[in-house]
């Protein structure tokens, strides 16, 4: 479903980071301990993202993996490792991968940011902004209602109301 560009022995999906719901992942963000990973890509994150992420800068999942491990491959054993995406599907592939390469305390967000929202209402504030979903809607609020980004037919990037007013933006192209 997800493009990641590796082999069968890269991971296995018998061994997945722990499934945390909304509740469970508020305390570990919060935990000194934690390093929190944003499994999408940078034009998601742009939109929205929890507060104290690491934001990787890439295009494409399969950029992602290698970056995050070599950025963190010195904190395998002592620090809880806890990402999360849209749905789920990223996070059960890049937890299976940090896991094969030695990670210890994998968690991720069961439901992704999507299931997040859904049970919290986003009460205690701590997802800012939007979330890009992949259909019509081009985003989502906390609400999980239409947000306010359009998409450019070009790339495909979410556009603020701001960038809609440039002399260069035409709607439809």
């Amino acid at each position: 479903i997800v493009a990641d560009g590796l082999k069968n022995k890269d991971y296995s999906f018998d061994k997945n980071g722990i499934h945390v719901n909304a509740k469970e992942f508020n305390k570990l963000l919060v935990n000194q301990n934690t390093i929190t990973i944003d499994m999408r890509n940078h034009y998601e994150s742009e939109i929205g993202h929890f507060e104290g992420a690491n934001l990787p800068d890439v295009d494409s999942f399969r950029e992602s993996l290698p970056i995050i491990n070599e950025k963190f491959k010195k904190f395998k054993k002592t620090k809880n490792i806890l990402m999360y995406c849209t749905g789920g599907i990223r996070c059960e592939k890049a937890s299976a991968y940090m896991i094969k390469n030695g990670y210890k305390n994998v968690y991720q967000l069961e439901g992704g940011i999507i299931e997040y929202l859904r049970k919290t209402k986003n009460k205690n504030q701590m997802w800012k902004g939007e979330c890009f979903v992949f259909d019509e809607r081009i985003t989502i609020n906390e609400k999980l209602e239409k947000g306010t980004y359009s998409q450019c037919f070009a790339c495909r990037a979410a556009l603020t109301q701001k960038e809609k007013k440039s002399k260069f933006f035409k709607q439809g192209i």
